[in-house]
């Protein structure tokens, strides 16, 4: 059986909408994958958050989501405001790791050519103020030391194992 742990870097967000009177925010941001939730520290009174957080999700056959939501709120007092989110179909989480440039080649979390990308948040509904974008990085966490070519064989098998709901 192929199991992977593929870790997600939530590393910053930029140029985000202020939801609060001050003209901050004080933004987290969330990650569901695989019927799973993780969160990042609230970084306080900022449109430009840098959390360098990561969080490592063990795939197999068995659990491999069809994409991964990254949500970020606001915190308040009494809730919470939506500030924008982003969902990535798992066969594309590696489309943009080279920098910007689309190679889609899964890479090790530290590889130096896995660079981290920024996506622009999206609304959920017309109504939501939403700006900036979010910048994340992911990677597979090999303690195999595999080639390239294996992590892709790997993956590529893990992706077509994908459940739908």
């Amino acid at each position: 059986m192929v199991e992977i742990i593929l870790r997600i870097g939530v590393l910053a967000a930029r140029d985000l909408a202020a939801a609060d009177k001050d003209g901050f925010s004080d933004p987290y941001a969330v990650i569901r994958i695989a019927n799973k939730k993780y969160e990042t520290a609230v970084i306080k009174k900022t449109l430009n958050p840098v959390w360098n957080s990561s969080f490592d999700i063990k795939l197999s056959e068995t659990n491999v989501p069809p994409h991964i939501t990254i949500t970020v709120w606001d915190e308040d007092r009494f809730g919470r405001d939506f500030l924008g989110e982003i969902t990535i179909p798992i066969k594309q989480i590696f489309a943009r790791n080279n920098g910007g440039l689309n190679d889609g080649l899964p890479r090790a979390f530290d590889d130096p050519a896995n660079q981290p990308a920024a996506y622009t948040l999206q609304k959920r509904t017309a109504k939501n103020v939403v700006k900036g974008d979010i910048i994340l990085k992911f990677g597979i966490i090999d303690n195999k030391n595999r080639s390239l070519e294996e992590l892709w064989h790997s993956w590529e098998h893990l992706c077509n194992s994908v459940v739908t709901r």
